[in-house]
């Protein structure tokens, strides 16, 4: 079973779909907040799939081995690096760099559009960035869903 084949099953079998996001909390004063390191990790997106997503929850995120906040300081076709302001699972790093999706996969299972400037709550699983909502823009909803899966 390929590692996209598992994942969709995860992501049929757990529930994921929509878009969500964060407010303007200070990394320090959140709850689960982690220090960043000088560090530098990147991430890649699964391949296209024809998956189908269902709403993301507070579980589905727990099980993501790395989560964060981050700003995008630099883009190009292939690639968004993003400076991490908070690190809420994982090894903290002082920039990310991920796969930029193409419009098709944004569209098909609700992968990150990067946009430069703009701040955004990543989360992956064994280096892949999650779809279906658990990575998005920075939004109240997402935000919530972050604090209370990675809290202690």
């Amino acid at each position: 079973m390929s590692r996209w084949t598992w994942v969709a099953a995860m992501v049929a079998s757990a529930g994921l779909l929509g878009g969500c996001g964060g407010a303007d909390d200070t990394a320090a004063d959140a709850p689960g907040a982690k220090e960043t390191a000088e560090a530098s990790t990147e991430l890649t997106l699964p391949p296209d799939s024809a998956g189908r997503c269902m709403p993301p929850s507070v579980e589905n995120l727990r099980v993501q081995d790395t989560a964060f906040e981050g700003t995008v300081t630099a883009m190009t076709e292939q690639e968004a690096t993003l400076e991490v302001s908070r690190t809420y699972a994982g090894t903290p790093a002082s920039s990310v760099t991920v796969s930029v999706p193409g419009k098709d996969m944004s569209d098909l299972i609700l992968a990150v559009d990067f946009q430069q400037g703009q701040t955004y709550l990543i989360s992956s699983l064994d280096g892949q960035v999650s779809v279906c909502g658990l990575s998005g823009p920075k939004d109240a909803l997402l935000e919530g869903l972050y604090q209370d899966a990675y809290a202690g």
